[in-house]
């Protein structure tokens, strides 16, 4: 009896120890990583977006407080993105007159 069991486990571990188990891995993905120098991306969306439609005034032309207004009013009339506008108003308040 002994030998009998003794046979059937190791028949049976042999089994389990045979069979194959498949690795399951995510797929990897990749970012890439866009560093951005907003004074510079909103000098040149200011030139880019305003520039279409009239001369340009120097940024120190106004206060950072009289940018504001005026920045959203142009942004409603140009259509121009939240993104963009931010990026714009950043710029223009950095470089506005004290």
């Amino acid at each position: 009896m002994k030998k009998s069991f003794l046979v059937v486990f190791t028949f049976m571990f042999s089994l389990l120890s045979c069979t194959s188990q498949k690795q399951v891995t995510a797929p990897v993905q990749t970012v890439e990583v866009v560093s951005m120098n907003t004074e510079e991306s909103g000098e040149k969306m200011f030139q880019k977006r305003c520039a279409e439609c009239h001369d340009l005034y120097a940024p120190n032309a106004y206060t950072s407080q009289q940018w504001e207004p005026i920045v959203f009013d142009m942004q409603k009339k140009g259509g121009i993105s939240n993104d963009d506008t931010y990026l714009i108003l950043d710029y223009l308040k950095k470089n506005a007159k004290p």
